[in-house]
């Protein structure tokens, strides 16, 4: 087939789509093979689809590289531009981190999170701002809080908005500032009391650039709470793993909006310490280089076996991440594109990528790398999450659906084709060969995050079985995780689900 896309965004949709017909086709010839018996035509079909996936990575290449002739330019990462200039005359698709376009960019295909989104809107309707912030908040006026609108005055300058900002404020002792979904000329920040009153200019400047950053980058587009309830019966714990990830990575791009509009580093980690310890006196002397190196101790915590899958789940970064990635933007090329008074000292490319390793502390680790390993990884996945659907006596179609999730289509295919000409015995024995070669050059977070791949398979049919929880825990034993790993990610998967 040829792609006939104009734009790279249409381009993005029309491989996935093509790409998606074709792994459908491939599940129906492999179930209606292995029902009949047929171990020819599930070869066929491994191939067949193998073929299709090769051609349409060629063809999807070639008209990037045609797109790109045509207006001339090259593309560096074959990400679409999708932040508008609706709101804002600053280029957002500079400014966004990467890991928040992308997840972005992956619910916008994914038709279960676009169906349950579809829903929550249907169901709750547009939500009017102004009208509940005039009822339970009080609206600051220049009059009544004049240092505040000189900081949104400035914020709006920096960030170039289209909207007027408006303030309010509610009583509360705790350090909290949001933001609500704006109108089309108007955007509403709240900030509690306590926040108000205790933080300097500086250190307020940066909390209003960022919910002002969370407004530019639509994060409204995604309410993951009200996501995941209303997809409580159709959505997969990894659905709400990729919702929070998201989320986190959300925090980073409007962190950098924080900081073009405060541009001091030094009273960024000020407001930071603030929020992580509640102390606002001079009872602690704050040293910004002590704080940063916090994230040494916390990257060690994070990597440790007994790491609590709960990270998964959180709505925003620990705040040595946060600082740490802030820190990286605040010396780049990227930075130094906004804020002429700079020169970045690192690229764009290795302050993205950095950052990646970063967020990944606290993110499903991506093992569908070409490292020499990868196939072995996948396969153990495989053979594992098999081994974890056959226990309660049922391999269901959601169950082989959730095992084409955690692995690449060619090695689901190629494990399909070999998986009916082995006993449960020669599986047992394959996944402890395997285990013991990737014991040592697996890192603890891989082996970490393997487990809680596998364990989405023990509850793709919808509930837990005692036998499915067994073969985790040996799995778990084979790759020397404490089996209470396997007790907490199963609960926490269950409660967010």
């Amino acid at each position: 087939m040829s792609y006939t896309s104009q734009t790279i965004s249409d381009l993005e949709k029309e491989h996935q789509e093509a790409l998606k017909a074709a792994q459908d086709k491939m599940l129906t010839d492999l179930n209606d093979a292995q029902t009949s018996g047929n171990y020819e035509k599930i070869e066929e079909a491994s191939i067949v689809f193998q073929n299709i996936a090769t051609e349409l990575a060629t063809e999807y290449t070639k008209r990037i590289e045609e797109i790109n002739a045509m207006n001339h330019k090259v593309v560096a990462d074959n990400a679409p531009g999708i932040y508008t200039d609706n709101r804002t005359n600053i280029d957002l698709n500079l400014l966004v981190y990467d890991g928040d376009r992308d997840y972005v960019l992956e619910f916008q295909k994914d038709e279960l999170i676009q169906n349950t989104l579809e829903k929550v809107n249907e169901n709750n309707g547009k939500f009017k701002s102004r009208k509940h912030l005039l009822k339970s908040s009080l609206r600051l006026t220049k009059t009544l809080a004049p240092m505040l609108h000189e900081i949104g005055e400035h914020c709006k300058n920096t960030l170039k908005l289209k909207a007027d900002i408006e303030f309010f404020v509610y009583q509360n002792d705790m350090f909290n500032a949001s933001c609500y979904p704006p109108d089309e000329n108007k955007l509403y920040i709240i900030l509690s009391s306590g926040i108000l009153e205790r933080f300097s200019k500086e250190e307020l400047t940066f909390v209003v650039g960022h919910e002002i950053g969370h407004v530019l980058f639509e994060h409204f587009d995604y309410p993951v709470r009200q996501i995941l309830d209303e997809g409580e019966t159709c959505l997969a714990p990894i659905h709400a793993m990729k919702l929070y990830a998201w989320n986190r990575n959300a925090e980073i791009s409007a962190d950098r909006a924080g900081l073009l509009c405060c541009q001091n580093f030094e009273a960024v980690g000020r407001t930071f310490f603030k929020l992580s310890s509640g102390v606002t006196t001079d009872s602690l002397d704050f040293q910004l280089n002590a704080y940063i190196e916090q994230f040494v101790d916390l990257e060690e915590v994070l990597n440790d076996a007994n790491h609590d899958p709960s990270d998964w789940y959180s709505s925003h970064p620990f705040s040595p991440l946060r600082i740490k990635a802030l820190e990286l933007f605040n010396k780049s090329e990227t930075y130094a594109a906004f804020n002429k008074s700079i020169t970045g000292e690192i690229t764009e490319e290795a302050m993205e990528l950095e950052i990646k390793r970063i967020m990944s502390l606290m993110e499903p680790e991506n093992l569908e790398d070409n490292s020499e390993h990868s196939e072995k990884i996948q396969r153990l996945m495989f053979l594992g999450g098999y081994l974890i659907s056959k226990a309660d006596g049922v391999v269901d179609e959601a169950e082989i659906q959730a095992l084409s999730s955690i692995v690449s289509p060619k090695v689901f295919a190629n494990c399909m084709m070999t998986i009916k000409g082995l006993t449960e015995q020669e599986m047992i024995n394959e996944v402890q060969e395997l285990t013991q070669d990737l014991d040592i050059v697996l890192s603890v977070m891989q082996k970490l995050n393997i487990l809680r791949d596998l364990s989405i398979i023990s509850y793709a049919d919808g509930h837990i079985d005692d036998r499915e929880v067994h073969v985790l825990y040996n799995l778990a034993i084979l790759l020397r995780i404490h089996t209470d790993f396997i007790d907490r990610v199963i609960n926490d998967a269950q409660e967010v689900n």
